[in-house]
């Protein structure tokens, strides 16, 4: 077992169970997780009965071998399950097989990594930690309710008899002492005013006993009026009794004390919308704040500035101070920030050390640089952590409404990348996203408007990718890929122009033109005879989370009468997980409309298939940069190898990027990769070429048939 950590210098260690049966093997993955920088406690065990031992103490995450001698992987995982069904899962093995790993998953494992290849491991232990950390905190939250209504239930509750005018027939002991009645005076005295106070008692003779009378109950939240002159929250019911001719004779009410409750929702609104460590607001609220000062700022025609802070060196304050006086200091920081600026502003803390400033009802734009004035004065001082003095500062990135954005998503996309350009330029450092923000100078500056001439006048066009089905060489799609055609510096680079695109509000509209000129060319296939083609098309994270997106696609596929299932849209898997739950909704309107989704470079993001099987899609394509070294590098092989049959067995078709050899070509066909697209089968060209490229093929196929 690994030596305890210095809780003092160090965060708390992990505490990970190893179920592992060689001891060889338990130690090279301790080496390979150390020197990833994780701290930890481990144990080993190889035997049931010692698991079933070890689980009565806590662990933060599970390792297991599939295949052991004395002891079964999955039996591991269900008896973990039995005991506890968040800690993290995760299978490390070289035996088990693509079948056994789906099954895995679907039986609660998070994830498995292949012995051989760990290179995903310490992304999936963060990712798994933190989706644990989750789910605990629902958990406890769910049963702090839990616990709170019982108390509540356990509470006296007050209980009256009233006449249907408000006048006190009975009162009960609890509601006395509650409303500082004496336990024998005559509650007939009493009307329901003396309850409750005025506008509650008015709300109750009228909205509640009308509807009790005429429906038999009538539920609601309200207060009742304390002996001294306080309030108390209440759950309240109002029944009606009806004498035997169906007239109401009496009412009678129940009131219960909430004000714990009220409390602890208030606590759970609370921790919903700020930052533990800080207090300040999180994103949520940021973004609540920011829908207000955006209705002010329409209805007055101002500004709005979203800065974007990041602390200069942050990551020095935590090496040599640790995690402890990190945190200490960006408490500080908060409170500073706070101070600084107007009631109306909002500082939010973004994540990690970059906090969010939303400044409203800015008359100019420059008036921005008075809040930037106040930000140096705030921090003219050091901030004192351990008896240390440090001077914080900040690369700070500003965006504007409406110049930069008329949406928060994008004006901290904008301000974030203006934060970016501020650090490059060295410690202390704003800028703004203006119209030289992610440019290389005049010359893209330049570049930039010419895209926008450029789709005016018709200089984008598109050139074509086949992908050849492997199984029989047939051709049976192709990649749309955009090209732009300069009347000056001819076929300009992609690489050159998409950048420019996507971090513009050019992107929306040159992606809707790419989609429609797609549905055009397969129309044209299709009255030339070249059915069954399908054409697939990229799409930003700018069009995805754009709200027209289906209706864009839905009106270019009626348009050009195309098939629906002839259309495949490539997104990458960054562009989901930036807001799975949303893209999950996109996804499945995308799919009501018959359109296929394929995820594009795959490996080069999270390279979750356990995230990816919670999507609807249709094809997962293998980025190059795998498959352009499987024929030399094991690890890529393997990473491939398991790709592909996983990928199966979540029912995934699979195309490989990138195909430039022979020897690439033959191996993804011996693996049962679907389809092959790259240089070797075929390099992207334009639409003529395309077609009579397809036509020769065809031919080559009837001759050869």
């Amino acid at each position: 077992m690994s030596k305890p950590q210095d809780s003092l210098a160090t965060p708390k260690p992990l505490r990970i169970l190893m179920i592992e049966d060689v001891e060889d093997d338990t130690l090279l993955l301790v080496d390979y997780l150390q020197s990833g920088g994780l701290v930890f406690d481990w144990e080993r065990i190889d035997t049931e009965r010692d698991m079933i031992v070890k689980l009565k103490e806590s662990w933060d995450i599970i390792f297991s071998d599939f295949s052991m001698p004395s002891f079964s992987g999955m039996r591991a995982l269900e008896i973990t399950r039995q005991h506890d069904p968040d800690v993290p899962f995760i299978f490390i093995s070289g035996t088990i097989g693509e079948e056994m790993a789906v099954e895995a998953m679907k039986r609660g494992a998070q994830d498995y990594v292949m012995k051989e290849n760990l290179v995903r491991l310490l992304p999936a232990v963060d990712r798994e930690l933190s989706d644990a950390q989750q789910r605990r905190r629902h958990r406890d939250a769910e049963k702090g309710r839990t616990q709170l209504a019982v108390i509540l239930e356990a509470t006296p509750d007050l209980v009256a008899i009233l006449e249907p005018s408000g006048q006190l027939r009975y009162l009960n002991g609890a509601g006395r002492r509650l409303i500082g009645l004496n336990p024998v005076e005559d509650a007939s005295h009493y009307f329901l005013r003396d309850l409750f106070p005025e506008n509650i008692a008015e709300r109750l003779l009228g909205e509640a006993f009308t509807m009790a009378c005429e429906q038999g109950v009538w539920h609601g939240e309200t207060a009742l009026r304390l002996v001294d002159g306080g309030e108390l929250p209440v759950s309240q019911v109002v029944l009606a009794h009806r004498d035997a001719a169906g007239d109401t004779e009496y009412l009678s009410t129940i009131a219960r004390d909430i004000s714990e409750r009220k409390r602890f929702e208030a606590k759970l609104q609370y921790e919903a919308t700020h930052d533990r460590l800080t207090g300040l607001p999180n994103r949520f609220f940021l973004v609540d704040r920011f829908k207000s000062a955006l209705e002010y700022a329409r209805r007055n025609q101002s500004h709005i500035a979203v800065l974007f802070l990041d602390i200069d060196n942050f990551k020095r304050v935590n090496d040599n101070l640790g995690h402890a006086a990190g945190d200490i200091l960006l408490g500080q920081v908060a409170h500073r920030l706070q101070g600084c600026l107007r009631s109306n502003d909002t500082v939010a803390r973004h994540g990690g050390d970059e906090f969010t400033i939303v400044a409203g009802d800015l008359s100019d734009p420059e008036k921005v640089l008075i809040v930037l004035h106040k930000l140096n004065e705030a921090f003219e001082r050091p901030v004192i952590v351990h008896s240390q003095e440090i001077y914080v500062t900040f690369s700070v990135g500003i965006a504007l409404y409406p110049h930069d954005g008329d949406g928060i998503e994008t004006l901290l996309r904008h301000s974030d990348i203006a934060m970016y350009r501020a650090k490059s330029a060295g410690s202390n450092q704003y800028r703004f996203y203006a119209s030289d923000m992610n440019i290389r100078g005049h010359e893209l500056l330049k570049m930039e408007a010419d895209l926008r001439y450029a789709l005016e006048h018709e200089q984008f066009i598109l050139h074509y990718q086949p992908q050849v089905d492997l199984s029989n060489g047939r051709i049976v799609g192709v990649e749309g890929l955009i090209r732009w055609q300069h009347p000056v510096r001819g076929l300009v680079s992609p690489a050159d122009f998409i950048p420019l695109l996507e971090n513009s509000s050019l992107i929306i509209p040159v992606g809707e033109w790419v989609l429609r000129e797609a549905c055009r060319l397969h129309r044209t296939w299709r009255e030339s005879g070249f059915d069954g083609v399908r054409l697939s098309v990229n799409v930003s994270a700018v069009q995805f989370n754009d709200g027209e997106l289906l209706d864009k696609v839905r009106r270019a596929l009626q348009e050009e009468e195309m098939p629906q299932q002839a259309l495949e849209l490539e997104i990458t898997e960054n562009i989901l997980m930036q807001d799975p739950v949303k893209a999950t909704e996109i996804l499945q309107s995308i799919h009501a409309l018959g359109v296929r989704v394929a995820i594009d470079d795959f490996g080069t993001g999270y390279s979750s298939l356990a995230y990816l099987k919670r999507f609807p899609l249709d094809a997962l394509k293998i980025d190059q940069a795998f498959v352009r070294d499987i024929i030399n590098s094991a690890s890529d092989a393997v990473i491939v190898e398991a790709s592909i049959s996983l990928a199966h067995k979540l029912g995934l078709e699979v195309v490989g990027e990138g195909v430039e050899t022979v020897e690439q070509f033959e191996f993804l066909r011996l693996q049962k990769c679907n389809l092959a697209q790259g240089y070797h089968l075929g390099r992207p060209i334009p639409e003529l070429q395309l077609s009579q490229w397809l036509a020769k093929k065809r031919q080559q196929h009837r001759t050869s048939s």
